[in-house]
């Protein structure tokens, strides 16, 4: 009877992906081919197994018994069949005893022991929250705005969630206190097999990128930088349904330069399931202003950049780089800050502000003309919403609004610029006297899908630097760039950190969001990089080489 209990347990652990060999083998019991636990002897197999049994006092005596039982039986059993020894036997029941007693303290916990391979039933991951497969060997997450895609953003809701289910499937619109994204990622972060689809422009995938950066720091500590986590670095990886105007980050990985139709089809799925995972740089972003901002000022400065004080900052603190505050600080005070030697661009201020601006992009940062033109086109875009129903609308207001871009002025005596060399150090880089506009790009996809620059490559530590003239060479460039390459804007560095001195007010942009900089010093330092995904069955032609000849770099 007592064997037929032990056997029926069995038969039942089994059945549920949690039999005796797996249970062994995820203990870390080490065994011998013949079944002998390796390093501890027959006395103090003997104990262990006395002591096990005592633990669990508060088990149905009924199973205690019969486990018990049990032992006896296989003793007599294995000593009937003469086929081993009396001393092998004992020891090989009383490990079996041990198991099965921590089987049942394992179960008496609750402790979740499902088989990893069941992908499409549960997920087993410690510390993750049980979903199944709604993409073959993958759970996909998709975050969509509602109220994007010109009117398309709840239709896609709906058919997202017909495809992949209602709890995997996300509304950016009805976020709030316990329902944002890091709330739901935070559930799925351990498992290697969740992947997120962002239903959007580049504003929302950067949404998304801080919300794993909130996750990791919880998980990891380390500030969010998972690039450091060989166990982390490729959970989470990004997919992208553009929504969006630009929709650079969607063009570098091969999802396409806008909507269409077929992406809210079954095939999406397949799509994101069947991508290769790639790595994407973050850069941070920290502005040191020489002068308090006012409120109308405020209006316009990115999401992405929060407003913190530098006067409580922890100076050992790697979230902040405050640790190179006094450096900037400095920079504030150069040689040419001396209304004297003539600059008439250069004006007289008190000590910089204690408040500091600091976040993280992901595709560009630039300063100059293109800025000065996108700025306008933001101003016109928040005080006329109407005129902005479509991507092709917007870009016919961007097109109005030009113009302004070619009045923008020279930087040559309005800017310093510095990067990291070889060594570490920072070094300053010349600006050709023609210079309107100085550019720091990630990604190989700018301002829309145009490539500008010969080099570079979006995972490899290095952002490039590059220095335009005037819109007329920036669009020439853009037209005509990929087919014929010698036309490329030269790229003057390939570093890990620039920091920018401005000496008057300038228009400057992340990721497409605009703001009017007064005179500070800007930094742009690598932070992490995090796991995207490429879609695999589009090849990209744009040109891009990687290397760092004849560049500064660190």
């Amino acid at each position: 009877m007592a064997e037929e209990v032990t056997l029926n347990r069995r038969e039942s652990l089994d059945r549920r992906g949690r039999g005796y060999y797996s249970f062994r083998s995820r203990a870390a019991i080490p065994c011998d081919d013949e079944n002998n636990i390796i390093g501890i002897d027959c006395e103090r197999l003997s104990g262990l197994t006395s002591e096990s049994v005592d633990e669990n006092d508060d088990t149905s005596a009924n199973a205690d018994d019969g486990f018990r039982r049990g032992l006896s039986s296989k003793v007599s059993e294995g000593i009937t069949r003469g086929t081993t020894t009396v001393f092998q036997v004992i020891r090989r029941a009383l490990h079996e005893g041990v198991v099965a007693n921590m089987l049942l303290q394992n179960e008496k916990e609750g402790s979740a022991l499902a088989s990893l391979d069941d992908n499409n039933d549960s997920s087993a991951i410690r510390g993750s929250t049980p979903h199944h497969r709604n993409a073959g060997k993958y759970t996909v997450i998709a975050f969509i705005n509602s109220r994007s895609g010109g009117g398309k953003g709840m239709e896609i809701f709906k058919t997202l969630q017909s495809l992949l289910g209602n709890e995997f499937v996300i509304d950016l619109n009805s976020c709030g206190p316990g329902q944002m994204p890091e709330n739901t990622l935070l559930k799925y972060a351990r498992d290697p097999a969740v992947r997120i689809l962002a239903c959007g422009g580049d504003g929302t995938c950067g949404w998304i990128y801080s919300s794993l950066d909130k996750v990791w720091s919880n998980i990891l500590g380390m500030k969010g930088r998972v690039h450091l986590s060989d166990q982390f670095k490729d959970h989470l990886p990004l997919a992208i349904m553009p929504l969006g105007t630009g929709n650079d980050l969607s063009r570098q990985y091969n999802w396409g330069p806008k909507f269409r139709k077929y992406m809210i089809h079954k095939s999406i799925i397949s799509a994101v399931a069947d991508a290769d995972v790639m790595g994407l740089d973050r850069w941070r972003c920290l502005i040191l202003p020489m002068s308090s901002l006012g409120e109308d000022e405020k209006k316009y400065i990115p999401q992405i950049l929060c407003e913190k004080d530098s006067s409580n900052h922890d100076p050992n603190s790697e979230r902040t780089s405050l640790a190179t505050m006094t450096e900037l600080e400095g920079m504030l005070h150069d040689e040419e800050n001396n209304p004297k030697k003539g600059n008439k661009f250069v004006t007289e201020s008190n000590q910089p502000s204690t408040a500091y601006f600091d976040g993280l992009f992901c595709n560009y940062f630039s300063l100059g003309f293109d800025a000065t033109v996108l700025f306008e086109f933001h101003k016109e875009r928040v005080n006329n919403p109407k005129k902005f129903t479509s991507p092709w609308r917007n870009k016919l207001v961007y097109v109005e609004k030009s113009p302004t871009g070619i009045r923008a002025p020279k930087l040559r005596k309005r800017v310093q610029i510095f990067v990291n060399n070889k060594e570490g150090d920072l070094v300053k880089l010349k600006i050709p006297k023609d210079t309107r506009s100085i550019l720091l790009l990630n990604i190989q996809s700018y301002a829309g899908g145009n490539h500008i620059a010969p080099k570079g490559t979006p995972d490899d530590g290095l952002i490039e630097v590059i220095f335009v003239s005037n819109l007329i060479r920036l669009v020439s460039t853009a037209v005509v760039g990929p087919v014929m390459p010698y036309v490329l804007f030269k790229v003057r560095a390939q570093t890990n950190r620039v920091c920018i001195r401005t000496k008057c007010p300038l228009h400057c942009q992340v990721d497409g969001e605009p703001w009017l900089q007064g005179e500070a010093v800007i930094q742009v330092k690598f932070h992490t990089r995090n796991a995207i995904l490429k879609k695999s069955s589009a090849v990209m032609n744009c040109g891009c080489l990687s290397g760092t000849d004849n560049v500064v770099v660190s």
